[in-house]
């Protein structure tokens, strides 16, 4: 991967940390009551939110839960409608994998826009907002959309 994109992933990634940091506090928690209710071992989340370790979307969307913050609410609050990752602005957020050009090469593009999409399905699933049925239907009607046009 080139480094085209490196320092706006750099700052994003600073963002989303110094907003976890501070949602924490302002729902009145410390690190360490959250770090217990994870059942994380010791020091771990400092590790995670000083960038010691590195911090997975699933850690995120675990500490939000425990702090009890809507995930849809800070990633809007982290990324207002317009703005995309790395720092540019345009008319809709990941229209395509091209918005994600940041990220340097295409592939690594696309590779992080799939494991980004896995982990927020998932997280749908789990939480019983999408049914797996549902999910289907509606991917096999767009491969169907995209095939006839």
């Amino acid at each position: 991967m080139n480094q085209t994109g490196m320092p706006a992933i750099t700052t994003d990634v600073d963002r989303v940390l110094t907003l976890l940091r501070n949602k924490i506090r302002e729902r009145g928690f410390t690190q360490l009551e959250v770090q217990a209710m994870l059942g994380w071992g010791r020091s771990y989340i400092s590790q995670l939110l000083t960038k010691q370790k590195a911090l997975r979307l699933e850690q995120v969307l675990m500490i939000l839960a425990v702090i009890g913050v809507d995930s849809g609410d800070f990633f809007a609050e982290l990324f207002p409608t317009g703005r995309r990752p790395g720092g540019s602005w345009q008319g809709s957020v990941g229209a395509s994998a091209g918005a994600f050009s940041a990220l340097g090469e295409p592939s690594a593009a696309v590779a992080e826009l799939r494991s980004l999409v896995r982990g927020l399905v998932g997280l749908l699933i789990d939480r019983e907002v999408i049914d797996v049925d549902e999910l289907s239907t509606a991917v096999e009607d767009a491969g169907s959309r995209s095939a006839a046009g």
